[in-house]
């Protein structure tokens, strides 16, 4: 509160200044799950065509050169991979780096996790990727035209080199609607007045949007997983010099097993270790086609009758998705556990009074309806709204405030549990979990729940060097942007003062929602629970398992007992 009461008392030379102020507010709190952003100032990308990352090499870490693009003016035509980056724009690289994700990127409270979210990447998304960093491609206006470098190559000379911007429209730029400031500002900045114009229609996938009665199958995406997936991923040419070693495959340690809409299965060569490369929980469960569901167990049951002993999950760069699927996966892998976190939200008067409206409508549709939770105490769906109405008092941050009971969603699978005779055979102690730190959300409540409540071994790639590193971020029950509480306030017809209201201009605001726990137990929610974020080991980035993540599995393979 008291820094949007310093940006109201402040006198702003231009509005871009003042839409900024308010999005690096919402990202100082770093939590992915909370952000403001103007689509006003978010019609064009600003990239560098060299794009950075930080490993540890002979016990030392530098800024070095991930990829450069040499076709783009200002990048040196002898090839630049791998050369140390010392400077940029005359400060210390890595610092320089460290400076700009602390205050432009949102997903971790833990500074190792934003330096890995500003440097290049090599992940899982339907396909073998390279994500180009926060630091490399950026929607801020940066401060001027061209980034300068001082390069290190070998034990030559140092080398300085300019190179400009490369801008380019985003998806939320409108061509050919308008032609001077005003017109700009009609069709680029201002809200719509009628909400369910092509705007709102393009900000949810080109659908008109209606809300599932059962929260736990919704997919939602957190603003810092939008952030990094606008990013897009490198281009890279066939063989060539500048970040990939001729036309290599990245995965040459491991054959592909499966692939299926969330995940990528492998087994190492000559090893009993096998390898589940989750990408997302965007998972979606029908009656008449939950093929997401079982093709995941279809995957384990091919690494399963293939021998593999020994079980890696790999999560790095996973956003998140279905709260449910997330649920199911816990399930198929310690079915006779609870597979949730307790959850509880926000219950101020407001809440309390839209949860009294909610609960006489005839079916569940709004997120203040309690027939759309289960109470932690009795294991019941609510049948009144009393989630809401008898809630709990917390002090946070020297404020007290009234949440609900705690509870979690609803959850049942027809082909769950699997039959005894299909059962999967690794135990806590024959498996374990990798990221980068970027496994928020959804993801978290996997990783979390493996390791919390089962003792599953994890490991944190990269971030800074001899430092402890988060192996999960953002953690939380669900997300939902300003729209869509607007949305359920007008659908629900409540008009009580307190409540969210449409922006004034083209603009989102997320929040989370829901918040969810260690145990039943805890009071403090896993999003300030710092106890519980230092993965088990952290492993230095190096350059050859930055571009082959398979490197990293046999790594882990090797500490299997």
């Amino acid at each position: 509160m008291a820094g949007l009461k310093k940006i109201r008392a402040t006198k702003w030379k231009n509005d871009y200044d003042f839409n900024m102020a308010l999005t690096y507010l919402t990202f100082s709190a770093n939590d992915g799950h909370l952000a403001y952003r103007s689509d006003c100032y978010h019609t064009a990308t600003f990239s560098q065509p060299i794009s950075l990352y930080a490993p540890v090499v002979s016990g030392k870490q530098d800024v070095r050169v991930f990829y450069a693009d040499d076709t783009q003016k200002g990048v040196p035509k002898e090839g630049i991979a791998d050369c140390i980056v010392t400077t940029i724009d005359g400060e210390p690289a890595l610092q320089a780096i460290q400076k700009f994700t602390d205050r432009t990127s949102a997903i971790s409270k833990d500074p190792g996790v934003r330096l890995n979210d500003a440097l290049a990447s090599t992940s899982w998304y339907n396909d073998w990727l390279i994500a180009p960093g926060g630091f490399s491609k950026r929607w801020e206006v940066p401060a001027k035209e061209s980034m300068d470098y001082t390069l290190q190559c070998g034990t030559g000379p140092a080398k300085k080199i300019t190179v400009p911007w490369v801008v380019k429209p985003s998806d939320n730029f409108e061509f050919h609607t308008f032609k001077d400031t005003a017109s700009y500002w009609n069709v680029q900045c201002l809200a719509p007045l009628n909400p369910n114009d092509n705007y709102y229609r393009k900000k949810n996938g080109g659908r008109n949007v209606t809300e599932n009665a059962n929260l736990g199958y919704r997919i939602n995406e957190a603003p810092g997983t939008t952030l990094f997936r606008e990013r897009g991923f490198i281009q890279l040419p066939k063989g060539g010099r500048n970040g990939r070693e001729g036309a290599a495959s990245t995965i040459t340690k491991a054959n592909e097993v499966l692939v299926t809409a969330t995940t990528a299965f492998y087994r190492l060569k000559n090893s009993p270790t096998c390898v589940a490369v989750i990408a997302s929980e965007e998972a979606a469960y029908f009656k008449f086609d939950p093929s997401d569901y079982l093709q995941f167990i279809e995957g384990l049951q091919k690494l399963r009758d293939g021998g593999c002993k020994k079980l890696i999950l790999d999560m790095t760069n996973n956003g998140g998705g279905s709260v449910d699927f997330a649920y199911f996966i816990n399930m198929v892998f310690f079915p006779n556990e609870k597979p949730y976190f307790v959850e509880d939200l926000r219950a101020n008067a407001f809440v309390q009074g839209a949860a009294k409206v909610a609960i006489k409508q005839s079916s569940p549709r709004s997120i203040f309806d309690a027939r759309g939770y289960v109470s932690m105490a009795n294991g019941k769906a609510y049948k009144d709204a009393s989630m809401f109405t008898k809630g709990v008092n917390y002090k946070r941050g020297g404020t007290t405030s009234t949440y609900t009971q705690k509870n979690y969603f609803e959850y049942a699978w027809p082909f769950m549990p699997m039959a005894k005779n299909d059962t999967l055979p690794w135990k806590a102690s024959d498996m374990a979990i990798v990221t980068n730190g970027f496994c928020g959300s959804a993801c978290t409540m996997i990783a979390t729940r493996f390791n919390i409540a089962h003792k599953v071994k994890t490991y944190a790639v990269g971030g800074i060097q001899k430092t402890p590193l988060s192996y999960f971020t953002f953690p939380g029950g669900f997300v939902m942007d300003n729209d869509g509480l607007v949305r359920d306030m007008k659908q629900l017809d409540y008009k009580a003062k307190g409540g969210p209201s449409t922006l004034p201009v083209k603009a989102t605001l997320n929040v989370a929602v829901g918040e969810i726990y260690a145990t039943e137990k805890s009071t403090v929610a896993l999003e300030y629970d710092s106890k519980y974020f230092t993965a088990n080991v952290h492993l230095d980035q190096d350059p050859s398992a930055a571009r082959h993540p398979d490197n990293i599995w046999i790594k882990i393979a090797g500490d299997f007992k």
